[in-house]
């Protein structure tokens, strides 16, 4: 039984949901007051895919598993939201959770930059809590402005594990997907490769977000992202101060050069102090060989972007070809892209969906375009839920667009609706630009104002090409 937009229902006999806190890809989190010991908690209602294989199905309630396991080995840690209870009502998983009074770093972004001594605050909590995380063997796989909550209190707390790993988690899908915020995602996430440099790396990058007030890998596209993930260069920071070298270190490209917790904890207590020897490198439990794998089909990527930039197309192809022949789905997708370009659609689409079926995002949502074009509504619905289902808003958006094309207009308002909640501005950009299909001008202004106002540049431009009321 879904309770959106029901509050007042009362879950397992127990929560009575009161509103509706936000929602993302993963799930809505509702607040709640817990009937029997009489105090107000957080319950998040885990959303899985509407017309869900079995399989889909059994995937989401591990996750919702998974994630209170990995969240209650953590419980009593003050930098950590604990969670309290799990709970299934018709087939949905629900977790309960300390409801914590305050706002999201994400939503404090929306003020302006974050002074440094706040940050710094910011930072010590969140490396203490990654301490105990890394400790009990979890590492989150999603430190981002949206998972950090500042209580009004002054607490400053982790939260979110729906990504997270623990070292004796059992693989979830056949093949690893990449789950996750591309622009504050490490390069070796992308890589695949899921060790606790990762989260330090992210943190790094937030932390940037923070003081700098712009995120330093966040491009129009989804694609410009990844490339900026993957080889470019942030900015110097200008207004981090004390922080500025922590938070070039935690960035660094390669993980075995980041500082560990200690060794940042230390650059946090004695800026001004020589920097600790580079942390040795994190030891994980992937196949001798697959880093070596990886490292290769970095290389070959960077080259072939090289003679892409020349216009070359010939080389680039040759060494994308080279390296989507190592299994690496970010080559894959880039091969599909260069091949799409060229106009080799139906090879474009096999390599698409070879890497979507590795877990490459974009590849899903790129697919879900194609089959929409094509006129495949079904198929496009599938590629567009899975794309929403690894955490990306703008999946609502485009699967609204096949209810829309199917009439089924009560479950297209439903999706715009979690869209405009959730505040992701490049979703709320999509968002505007299909309200203004509709002729809906008033909401999407509406949208892309709030777009707009986030730093989205596209959105502003769109605002410009409105009529004036």
């Amino acid at each position: 039984m879904s309770a959106l937009g029901r509050p007042g229902w009362v879950l397992v006999g127990r929560y009575r949901l009161i509103e509706k806190l936000g929602s993302g890809g993963f799930g809505t989190v509702w607040k709640a007051h817990d009937e029997r010991l009489r105090v107000d908690v957080a319950v998040k209602e885990v959303l899985l895919p509407q017309a869900e294989s079995s399989a889909e199905h059994a995937e989401r309630v591990a996750r919702a598993e998974r994630e209170a396991r990995n969240a209650a080995r953590l419980r009593d840690h003050p930098n950590i939201v604990g969670v309290l209870d799990v709970v299934t009502d018709g087939g949905t998983p629900w977790i309960v959770m300390r409801l914590v009074s305050g706002r999201s770093l994400k939503q404090r972004l929306d003020d302006g930059a974050v002074p440094v001594p706040e940050a710094t605050v910011i930072a010590e909590a969140l490396l203490r809590a990654l301490r105990a995380a890394h400790d009990a063997g979890v590492v989150h796989r999603d430190i981002k402005p949206g998972n950090i909550l500042l209580a009004n209190g002054g607490e400053v707390l982790l939260t979110d594990f729906g990504t997270a790993r623990h070292h004796s988690d059992h693989t979830l899908t056949a093949k690893e997907s990449i789950i996750g915020s591309f622009e504050y995602m490490a390069p070796e996430r992308i890589d695949g490769d899921d060790t606790p440099a990762g989260d330090l790396y992210s943190l790094g990058v937030t932390l940037y977000h923070a003081v700098e007030g712009v995120s330093p890998f966040r491009r129009d596209t989804i694609h410009g992202t990844m490339k900026a993930v993957m080889f470019g260069a942030a900015p110097r920071p200008v207004h981090a101060g004390q922080l500025g070298r922590l938070i070039t270190r935690l960035m660094d490209k390669k993980p075995e050069l980041r500082p560990s917790i200690a060794q940042a904890l230390t650059l946090l207590s004695t800026p001004s102090a020589h920097a600790p020897k580079p942390a040795a490198p994190v030891e994980n439990s992937r196949p001798p060989g697959a880093g070596r794998r990886r490292r290769e089909a970095g290389r070959l990527m960077a080259r072939a972007r090289d003679h892409q930039k020349r216009g070359d197309i010939g080389e680039a192809e040759r060494l994308l070809r080279e390296a989507a022949a190592l299994d690496d789905s970010l080559s894959m997708s880039f091969l599909a892209r260069l091949l799409e370009n060229r106009g080799a659609r139906t090879e474009a689409e096999r390599w698409y969906r070879k890497a979507a079926e590795s877990g490459e995002t974009l590849s899903m949502l790129t697919l879900g375009h194609m089959c929409m074009k094509a006129g495949d509504l079904s198929q496009a619905a599938y590629w567009y839920r899975r794309y929403a289902d690894h955490g990306h808003i703008l999946g609502k958006v485009h699967l609204a667009t096949v209810h829309e094309a199917r009439g089924e207009d009560d479950r297209a308002e439903l999706l715009y609706r979690e869209v405009e909640q959730d505040g992701d501005m490049v979703a709320l950009k999509a968002l505007g630009d299909q309200w203004k299909s509709l002729g809906r001008t008033d909401a999407a202004k509406r949208v892309y104002l709030k777009s707009a106002r986030a730093g989205y540049a596209p959105a502003q431009a769109a605002l410009e090409t409105l009529p004036p009321r």
